[in-house]
């Protein structure tokens, strides 16, 4: 049996990003909120460090845009860049306002630290728990809003279009019960895709499904390729990709390797505090060089009165895996952490499908280019929030989205063997995209792995079955690598490992007249 229900807006997701868009709609309109599991399974619950914000009087949102644009590796977009960063302030100014409780130097001056790739001291942090604890207060928020139905444990199984607008989503519970909502407004705010690797510090249900139901819709994809791998998730049994924060390394943290040597200045003049993809193949070379199962974060050197006033919730965490960060090293290995690209929007959010939102990670907007800079992810889902529930308020006209040239050059070799007798399963996806998309890449194995996929997407077509979103996610990511011939921020190709000339987008029309039935390859 399936249900259809009506609302004003429709929001795919309940992290950060979703959360802002439904708190700031007027209450008079009728809003669905759902996520594929509860409310506290999400990225942004999880994300200890903190939100970027220009406060400190000696500092300049200049100086934060020219930090963005070196993190991003030439593949930012300056004009977008500046509009979001300029709104940080009044992005914290909101939070403050729902009560989140930022950690003060003095009441009410709240406390900046440093994260890797700033040059100025402008985080603003809870502690070390920042997203849980905007997060608990939003969903307090919630509460209060009696125009918000919140459906958790939902899973949406296609975006509904007509006439060139999106109308609303087919979805499915955990009961495997069908619902059809149909809405005015559609806000996709999934999240990443993370849980397409093997190791990951995202939560189960990252795995990517935004960016496929977006494509499926009509919607450009572009950088799908940028996959920020963070350099220091703990590696120790039972971690469960468990962070361990940059906010450690920008207050004195130092990576050494097992003999105790530090070996980041040999690899960036920044030393710890270089851009995330800098560290993360640092750290993934010197495990490969010396065969080692991790490195270290080494923060004995710190008073450990500190270290438990600033890193309380990391500290509890790793005593209760019998280690005590204040004299012990903490073993440390890269994991997926944050995809750079995704459903193309502008400045409002606004997607190529008219009435069609896409915000958060699951958005690109432009501003994490090649390699986001730590703590612009958490700015950027209230920033664009807060914009697109502006223009469903205001009933907006929907304005063009960025004409960005469609990327045109794709490396195939010679068709590789690939064993058609793997049967598909996420883990075995998971195995195969951290062994062939990982920190490191090359073309050959790029394309074996483009092709198995592929293979696995035609026998799910060929058994009348529903395609599964991972598989149409990693086949658009696989292509937008290899569509690169270059290496640039998180995306490194031992093939070609310099970067060209012309920064450029990888960008992937959206799949409009096709039935997917027909589309034998992407």
């Amino acid at each position: 049996m399936n249900t259809t229900v009506h609302y004003d807006v429709l929001i795919m997701g309940a992290g950060l990003a979703g959360i802002t868009v439904a708190l700031s709609l007027p209450r008079h309109l009728k809003i669905a909120l759902l996520c594929k599991a509860d409310l506290n399974t999400c990225s942004s619950d999880l994300a200890q460090g903190g939100i970027a914000a220009v406060l400190d009087p000696k500092d300049h949102v200049s100086l934060h845009v020219q930090d963005t644009l070196v993190a991003g590796a030439g593949l930012c977009e300056p004009q977008q860049v500046e509009q979001i960063l300029q709104a940080a302030p009044q992005a914290i100014d909101w939070l403050c306002a729902q009560g989140v409780p930022f950690s003060c130097e003095d009441e009410p001056k709240l406390h900046l630290t440093c994260e890797g790739g700033h040059t100025q001291r402008r985080i603003v942090h809870v502690a070390d728990h920042t997203g849980h604890a905007v997060m608990v207060t939003l969903q307090q928020k919630l509460k209060q809003h009696t125009n918000i139905t919140y459906l958790p444990e939902h899973s949406v199984e296609q975006l509904l279009g007509e006439n060139g607008r999106c109308i609303g989503a087919k979805l499915r519970d955990v009961a495997q019960q069908s619902m059809t909502i149909l809405a005015k407004h559609n806000v996709l705010a999934t999240g990443g895709m993370g849980q397409l690797f093997q190791y990951t510090t995202n939560p189960t249900t990252a795995t990517g499904d935004g960016v496929a139901l977006a494509w499926q819709a009509g919607c450009r994809v572009a950088n799908l390729e940028f996959i920020q791998f963070h350099p220091t998730a703990l590696a120790l049994q039972n971690a469960n990709g468990f962070l361990i924060s940059e906010a450690l390394r920008g207050e004195g943290g130092i990576l050494r390797d097992p003999k105790g040597r530090r070996f980041m200045p040999e690899y960036d003049a920044r030393a710890e505090l270089a851009p995330r993809d800098i560290v993360a193949r640092a750290i993934a070379n010197e495990m490969q060089q010396q065969q080692a199962a991790a490195m270290y974060l080494d923060m004995t050197q710190l008073p450990a009165a500190f270290i438990q006033q600033h890193f309380p919730a990391i500290y509890q965490h790793c005593l209760s895996l019998n280690l005590d960060i204040c004299r012990e090293q903490i073993p440390i290995a890269p994991a997926a952490h944050y995809a750079c690209g995704g459903v193309v929007t502008n400045s409002m959010g606004q997607s190529d499908v008219v009435d069609l939102y896409a915000v958060g990670e699951v958005a690109y907007t432009g501003l994490h280019g090649a390699n986001r800079l730590a703590s612009n992810s958490l700015l950027e889902c209230v920033v664009i929030g807060r914009r697109v529930a502006e223009c469903i308020a205001h009933e907006a006209a929907w304005k063009m989205v960025p004409a960005y040239p469609q990327s045109s050059h794709l490396v195939l070799y010679p068709r590789q063997h690939v064993t058609d007798q793997a049967k598909f399963s996420l883990q075995l996806l998971q195995q195969q995209m951290s062994q062939h998309f990982g920190i490191q890449r090359d073309f050959v194995h790029m394309q074996q792995l483009y092709q198995q996929v592929l293979n696995w997407r035609q026998k799910f077509v060929q058994e009348n079955k529903t395609v599964p979103h991972v598989i149409y996610t990693a086949l658009l990511m696989l292509k937008s690598a290899l569509q690169r011939t270059e290496s640039r921020g998180t995306h490194f190709n031992r093939d070609c490992p310099y970067l060209n000339d012309v920064p450029q987008l990888s960008v992937i029309e959206g799949l409009v007249s096709r039935p997917l039935e027909q589309c034998c390859a992407i």
